[in-house]
C-alpha cells in the first residue's frame, strides 16, 4: 500500500483489492510481464518497466476522472472500468475479506507480493 499512498490513490483498499483481482494475487502474465496491476489497455494492454509505472498510469488514466466524495463502486461503474457486470460486487467481497481472493496469500502469493514490494 505504499505506493498507493505515494502516488496519492484514493480509496487504497480498493484499489488494491483491484490489483488482486486483476492479477490472481500477482501472478498473471500481465502482471509479472508487463508490471500492469490493473489491466489497464488502450488497444492492446500497457506494458511497464516498473510495476510502480502502473499506479502511476492508474492514477492518470482512472483516478483524473474521479469526483471526490463519489462513491468509488459507482465510479468504477460510471467510467465502465471493467466488462464483468459484476466486478464490484467481487471487490466489495475481496475488501470486505468473503471472497476467495481475500484470503491470506498463500506462501508462492508471498513471493509474488515480495516481488512487487511496497504496493
Amino acid at each position: 500500500m505504499e505506493a498507493l499512498e505515494y502516488y496519492d490513490i484514493h480509496h487504497k483498499e480498493i484499489v488494491y483489492a483491484q490489483a488482486i483481482l486483476e492479477t490472481g494475487w500477482f501472478k498473471s502474465k500481465g502482471c509479472v510481464v508487463r508490471n500492469n496491476l490493473f489491466g489497464l489497455r488502450g488497444k492492446y494492454y500497457y506494458q511497464y518497466t516498473h510495476w510502480s509505472e502502473s499506479v502511476k498510469a492508474y492514477k492518470e488514466k482512472i483516478q483524473s476522472r474521479y469526483r471526490p466524495g463519489e462513491d468509488y463502486y459507482k465510479f468504477l461503474k460510471r467510467i465502465h472500468y471493467a466488462e464483468n457486470p459484476q466486478y464490484t460486487n467481487i471487490l466489495k467481497k475481496i475488501v470486505n475479506g468473503k471472497d476467495r481472493r481475500a484470503r491470506k496469500p498463500s506462501k508462492g502469493d508471498k513471493q509474488n507480493i515480495q516481488n512487487i514490494q511496497g504496493i
